[in-house]
């Protein structure tokens, strides 16, 4: 009987373990602690640029939590994800003793993993008596067959690479040709033979040998100096001295500090219209006081000249790059020393500026050349569109001479292609083949116009440093052609990749299949797969597709013959891409419906259709997980109202903590993130029985309750974020097993409604346990200021977040901030203000005080009590213990129940290292405290450990 055939036939009735719960507390620290060094990450993050790759752990648990029974325990499950830690004690569990090394981390001695008396877990691969026992467990659960595992839109392949790694039938599929090349390099070449990684780089070096023999008097070296990078800024010329202005935010090259380190100095000529530039070290050759590098030519897209200080407007800067007057100024070089190994500094050479005119002038006058890359570039979102700055066609994206150096690249790939079909088995030369076009398409990252020169560090930065086409005003230019750098660096760091990925995959022998096309419409037979593990597009957070073109135009011509079927279009394909664009409709945007709503409806459409052909390919008994990661909470509900309508009810979640709260490059962004594991099962698709909203409200509300008040009472660290998320699935369950819902007037009951009846059940939960009675009393705009430091433990948080809880207390945001100023904006977050930011200054006359702050000091009635707590705060801040006695007793605050729990509350969830809890403290104190006569219990006044400025966030998912 083959493996479909007992698929079908398995009838599975074993509850899953991702039903059940998970320990996502252990998984969430290793999550934190794989994403702390961001040189030391899993392999596929260093094949290709790719966006939005899940880490290892979270994979990991989805993959695992998917296919297993529940009656696995947390215990067999760590220890089969590679939690097996050697200094363990008998005692403890692995879940306990994870928790209690990570509280201990900072005070260790020795290193991390000796610490936690375990490496890594994405750096080790479980041996075959682990698998045998995993598969075993597994195949019971799946009437006797292992079950085939399906990601439909694997991205950079961290899905299917766990289940690989994990021995599982596995299919991947990508719409994206470029993520399409990713998989078959981390899924399918890794897995070839013998180890590959000294074919690919002798291939790499005889590539290296043709193009330095064809080019190399572009890239001269002067005495005994290997140029490494030379730095370029873009000119324009000034309309009134005619000056042509080299453009760069900061002339600093290597920054040491605020006045120390070395700088490019530009020298203006009063004559010439050109401007030259010298080397210079601070404070050695010139002091900052002398000359400042961080005073730049551009900001905000304004630029100055340097001999007549007039601005140019930033339609003055574009229309000239638009009408292909922008150039380039070459501003210093970074060499090598060939003899000593020194690097260092110097200012430009005739010598390079000559090699790089002669480069222009070959790539005008070549016909091959003048041709290359004349692909347009296609309509962008507005942060993307490169058209701005005069880049309308693919070639532009490059300095002649970077165009030069690519294009011989791939003319020595094309050389040596036939030798290495010659040489080895077809599949074998294609996984060669591909990684050096990998290793091309990595050059091509950190060698365009958009790289830029990093000078903290100093280094070369690459073109995605963040999720766009952000323009540089100066950029660096690679010599691939130096040796041990360049394009050897980057043959290195491809290769590199490939023999880790060898080493941790290599022994599999999963069946695997990589397909490409539209997650809507597989080449899949029908109810043939027993788990979906998904990790779906995200709204409008990353547009994959107009990204990746700038790769997708180089493999086209490098792997178009080798990956037939994968490049047969001009671009990527956006059309079918499920993400959410308004850009894209500009033109059919309306009052009725703006183009954000109809984006939203675009994407919905594409992900319901999605999720639709998962139903039609998974097994009636399958199991559906989504990873799903996102901020912004009408994502999270457009995801949900897709997956319902799909067919499928939703049976759990789980939050699992995606990056650590406390690490510096987090805190004050909101760039922390939670992943959701979403799990569902397969129902009657569109029953025509309708259930009514009062009948399900009441039992949404119940089951939220019942597992934020379970989580609450286990010993584990869950954070309230984590008990709010967690309480989304038993809600998402009572909702989707009575879908379709309507009220009273027969309309149809969206899922968020759902979600919010969870969120304020949820928060009536915390109220009760974890604040003082009398804050049930105080009016909703206290009351919403008091539940976001309780919810969010944090002074910022998302913005999204923040309005649905304003929706669960019955306020508006937007009064919130703009009549009552409890709030504003930093970076589309929301800022928790101070009183400090509520409250006139007292010390000042009246006409001097800030008419922005709502609170008047002087009032003897306020409009909210937290009004009314700040005013206080402030006279004791600025007045003393006894003024604020006297204020205090005037406005009867002893004897104001909202005014005393609203001080109690305060308390409660304000950090300890808060001014505006340390000032509370001293107020519930001596003579003033007298006054109110709190009763508070000891607890409040005990120290905080958990005091950080930013911490993981609602919503960040």
């Amino acid at each position: 009987m083959s493996e479909k055939e007992l698929s079908k036939q398995s009838n599975r009735e074993d509850k899953l373990k991702i039903e059940s719960d998970l320990p996502i507390r252990t998984v969430g620290i290793e999550t934190a602690r794989e994403r702390k060094n961001f040189t030391h990450l899993p392999p596929q993050n260093y094949v290709h640029v790719w966006w939005a790759r899940r880490p290892t752990p979270a994979t990991r648990l989805a993959v695992l939590a998917s296919v297993l029974p529940d009656d696995v325990t947390d215990e067999e499950l760590l220890r089969w994800m590679c939690f097996d830690p050697s200094n363990k004690k008998p005692e403890h569990s692995i879940a306990e003793h994870v928790r209690q090394k990570n509280q201990t981390v900072d005070d260790r001695k020795g290193a991390v993993y000796e610490h936690y008396g375990y490496r890594k877990i994405w750096t080790q691969t479980p041996n075959n008596e682990v698998i045998k026992e995993i598969h075993n467990r597994s195949s019971d659960a799946w009437g006797g067959s292992l079950p085939t595992i399906l990601d439909a839109t694997a991205g950079g392949g961290s899905i299917p690479f766990e289940s690989v790694r994990y021995g599982f039938p596995t299919k991947a599929n990508e719409l994206n040709p470029v993520a399409s090349v990713i998989l078959q390099a981390v899924l399918n070449y890794p897995r070839t033979n013998d180890d590959l990684s000294d074919d690919i780089l002798n291939w790499g070096k005889e590539i290296n040998n043709i193009v330095r023999e064809n080019i190399g008097e572009y890239f001269p070296k002067q005495d005994g100096k290997q140029t490494l990078e030379t730095l370029w800024s873009h000119t324009v010329v000034c309309p009134d001295c005619g000056l042509r202005i080299p453009l760069s935010p900061n002339w600093w090259i290597d920054k040491e500090s605020g006045s120390k380190g070395v700088a490019a100095r530009p020298i203006v000529d009063e004559v010439a219209d050109e401007v030259e530039f010298e080397i210079v070290e601070l404070p050695d050759d010139v002091t900052k006081s002398e000359y400042d590098p961080t005073e730049g030519t551009v900001s905000y897209g304004k630029a100055e000249c340097p001999r007549c200080s007039v601005v140019l407007e930033q339609d003055e800067v574009r229309g000239q790059a638009q009408e292909g007057e922008m150039d380039y100024k070459l501003y210093g070089i970074h060499y090598e020393n060939e003899r000593t190994g020194d690097v260092g500094y110097m200012a430009p050479t005739d010598e390079e500026i000559e090699a790089f005119e002669k480069a222009r002038s070959k790539v005008q006058n070549s016909p091959e050349l003048s041709t290359l890359l004349n692909e347009p570039v296609p309509d962008m979102h507005k942060k993307y569109d490169t058209r701005r700055y005069g880049i309308r066609e693919w070639r532009d994206m490059y300095s002649p001479r970077q165009l030069l150096a690519h294009n011989s690249y791939l003319q020595a790939f094309e050389e040596v292609k036939p030798q290495i079909y010659d040489t080895y088995e077809d599949e074998v030369a294609e996984g060669i083949l591909t990684f050096l076009a990998i290793a091309a398409d990595k050059a091509v990252d950190y060698n365009c116009r958009f790289s830029i020169w990093d000078s903290s560090v100093p280094k070369l930065g690459h073109l995605f440093g963040r999720h766009d086409f952000a323009f540089a005003w100066s950029f660096a230019e690679s010599n691939l052609l130096a040796e041990g750098k360049g394009y050897e660096w980057v043959l290195g760091n491809v290769i590199q990749a490939y023999d880790d990925l060898h080493d941790l995959s290599g022994r599999s022998e999963a069946p695997v299949e990589v397909m490409q096309g539209d997650a809507s419409s597989l080449d899949i037979d029908e109810e043939s797969v027993e788990a979906v593990v998904l990790d779906p597009p995200y709204y409008d957070n990353v547009m994959y597709a107009e990204l990746s073109d700038i790769f997708y135009v180089w493999l086209k011509r490098y792997l178009g013959d080798v990956l037939p079927g994968f490049f047969e279009t001009e671009l990527t394909n956006k059309e079918d891409e499920a993400v959410a664009k308004p850009h894209k409709f500009d033109s059919v945007a309306s009052d009725e419906k703006s183009k954000a709503e109809l984006a939203k409806d675009d994407y919905e459409q594409k992900m319901t259709n999605i999720f639709e052909e998962m139903h039609r390919v998974l097994s009636d008994d399958g199991i559906f997980t989504l990873m799903f990661t996102h901020k912004k909470t009408e994502a999270w509900d457009t995801l949900t109202k897709a997956l319902i309508e799909a067919g499928f009810t939703v049976k759990a979640t789980h939050p699992v903590s995606t990056e650590n709260p406390h690490s510096l490059h987090q805190a004050g962004k909101n760039a922390a993130e939670s992943t959701i594991l979403l799990a569902s099962e397969k129902r009657e698709k569109n029953p025509e029985e309708y259930t009514l909203w009062d009948n399900v409200k009441q039992e949404t509300q119940q089951v939220a309750t019942k597992k934020v008040k379970q989580l609450d009472e286990q010993e584990v660290e869950f954070t309230k974020v984590d008990m709010i998320l967690a309480s989304f699935g038993p809600t998402l369950r009572v909702f989707t097993e009575n879908y379709p819902v309507v009220d009273d007037e027969g309309n149809e009951v969206e899922p968020q409604q759902a979600l919010d009846e969870a969120r304020v059940a949820v928060r009536d939960y915390l109220i009760e346990n974890y604040l003082n009675d009398g804050v049930q009393g105080v009016d909703s705009r206290t009351e919403w200021y008091i539940l976001a430091w309780l919810v969010f433990e944090a002074q910022r948080f998302p913005y999204d977040e923040g309005r649905r809880l304003a929706i669960g207390v019955g306020e508006e945001l937007s009064e919130l901030k703009r009549t009552h100023r409890l709030w504003r904006k930093r970076s589309g977050d929301i800022l928790l203000r101070p009183h400090d930011d509520r409250v006139q200054d007292v010390n000042k006359d009246k006409e001097d005080r800030s008419s922005r702050k709502p609170i008047n000091p002087d009032a003897v009635s306020f409009a909210t009590a937290l009004d009314k707590v700040h005013g206080a705060m402030h006279i004791y801040d600025a007045k003393g213990a006894t003024e604020t006695w006297n204020w205090m007793s005037e406005r009867n605050c002893g004897s104001d129940p909202s005014f005393r729990a609203t001080v109690e509350a305060l308390l409660r969830v304000l950090p300890h290292s808060h001014d505006d809890w340390i000032i509370l403290r001293d107020l519930a104190a001596g003579e003033t405290g007298d006054l109110l006569d709190l009763d508070l219990d000891k607890d409040i006044f005990e120290e905080n450990t958990d005091d950080v400025d930013y911490q993981e966030n609602l919503n960040n998912f």
